[in-house]
């Protein structure tokens, strides 16, 4: 037992939002190189990665003089500009305040007159008075931008001019691809096309050992002697990571060792803290192929669908064809056992789409209407709402309901009505033969919405 009076060392290890501080920033080379090399040629990037990732902290280190000075950026010619999508940007006029305010904190002789309406010639009168500098535009949470209000195609090509005519560099952060996550009107623009992407999984090997070492050294703790068991936990996914490590200091800090009954109590904590993150990753962010895939590998047998699998292995969820953590293996055999995921064979024999109506196959993630295929994809909210709708066929959905299905029940407060029915208005102009009359999916004012699956 550590009884000593000395101040009890601090738990280096931090699971609970963005990394703030560059020398706590740990691993990401690659994507790191790819996107530096980019602003060098005055290239975008878009990264890609689910939720807990560290697609923020990623961006905020971009920012930091020591990322800059490490991949050889001359910081003279760049001006960083972060945009949170938490400001409730709603239409492109928002957008260009904000980004002409934020700039200005930071190169004030470019601030246009008080008063003055921020608009396209606005912008770029502005990027003509930060020249020869660059523009660095970090987009967090891309899709939850684009898809809270009014952007039309004109404002993507604005964008896409300004990459072109300014050298502006674009980096957006997003859960998916751009084409998969983003609306119609990005999507059919040239905005797009100027993007590399690059994917945020887990940590290579490593990485992950040299996170390890240096947070070991850093703290004085053990840690290093636990990587086998962290690992198990966690995998090499860094939030993950983070959460299993500050479990293994925080016993060691108050009693100097780690016995294996703490170890038992470790992965309680550890399932307990994790668990909520896996119920969101499992509603939102899995397709019923994953889920049948993952069910499998959590009987510990091999599955076939390679493609799957790496998809899997992309996002961090499978690691060296395993279940990333055995606690989430544990959690997905419960989902099992309760019936949350169909087995995979039910999955190889999807039912035809039905000639009148709408017909989701989401193990393909295809629509079809009145017996056509959608051959242009929904955005991924369009998806999400379609989804909520269709499995509560012939039933209403309130407010909370689609909130929890396409944002999440994190965002009941900020989602408001007027949002949902600019969503739902999209959704119709995709699937509705007449979206002026609606025949499928109908309004019940007051109530909410309601797919109608029978001819009306």
């Amino acid at each position: 037992m550590n009884t000593s009076n000395k101040p009890s060392p601090v738990n280096p290890y931090f699971y609970g939002g963005p990394i703030k501080e560059p020398h706590d920033f740990y691993g990401r080379e690659e994507p790191l190189q790819t996107i530096f090399e980019r602003l060098n040629k005055a290239g975008s990037t878009s990264v890609i990665g689910q939720r807990r990732s560290g697609k923020t902290s990623l961006l905020r280190y971009l920012m930091t003089d020591v990322a800059q000075s490490a991949y050889s950026l001359d910081a003279q010619n760049f001006v960083f500009v972060y945009m949170d999508p938490r400001l409730g940007l709603r239409s492109p006029a928002e957008f260009y305040r904000k980004l002409a305010e934020t700039l200005a904190k930071q190169v004030p002789s470019v601030l246009p007159a008080a008063g003055s309406e921020i608009d396209e010639e606005r912008v770029q009168s502005v990027l003509e008075k930060l020249a020869p500098r660059r523009l660095v535009l970090l987009l967090d949470e891309f899709e939850e931008i684009t898809s809270a209000g009014d952007f039309p195609k004109d404002f993507f090509s604005f964008l896409h001019g300004l990459s072109q005519d300014y050298e502006v560099c674009f980096i957006t952060a997003t859960i998916e691809n751009l084409y998969e996550c983003c609306p119609p009107e990005m999507v059919s623009s040239p905005f797009p096309g100027i993007f590399a992407a690059v994917e945020l999984g887990s940590w290579t090997e490593s990485e992950f050992n040299h996170f390890l070492a240096e947070t070991s050294k850093r703290s004085g703790a053990p840690i290093l002697a636990y990587k086998g068991k962290i690992f198990k936990l966690a995998g090499r996914f860094p939030f993950y990571t983070q959460m299993a490590c500050w479990f293994y200091f925080d016993t060691w800090r108050k009693q100097g060792e780690i016995t294996f009954r703490d170890e038992v109590s470790i992965k309680h904590r550890f399932a307990d803290q994790a668990r909520p993150h896996f119920e969101r990753m499992w509603e939102r962010h899995l397709t019923l192929q994953e889920k049948a895939v993952l069910v499998t590998l959590a009987h510990e047998k091999p599955h076939p669908d390679d493609l799957t699998l790496r998809r899997l292995t992309l996002k961090g969820w499978v690691v060296a064809g395993c279940i990333f953590s055995s606690v989430f293996a544990d959690f997905v055999l419960r989902q099992e056992a309760e019936g949350e995921t169909p087995p995979l064979g039910l999955l190889t024999v999807p039912r035809g789409p039905v000639a009148k109506g709408i017909w989701v196959d989401k193990e393909a993630g295809e629509v079809w209407v009145d017996g056509e295929h959608m051959i242009r994809p929904l955005t991924n909210l369009e998806y999400k709402l379609l989804c909520c709708l269709y499995d509560n066929a012939n039933r209403i959905c309130d407010k909370y309901e689609i909130v929890k299905a396409v944002w999440s029940g994190d965002y009941i407060a900020q989602v408001d009505d007027s949002r949902i029915a600019k969503l739902v208005s999209r959704l119709r102009k995709r699937v509705e033969p007449d979206p002026a009359h609606p025949r499928y999916i109908v309004t019940v004012h007051g109530r909410g919405y309601r797919l109608v699956t029978e001819e009306v």
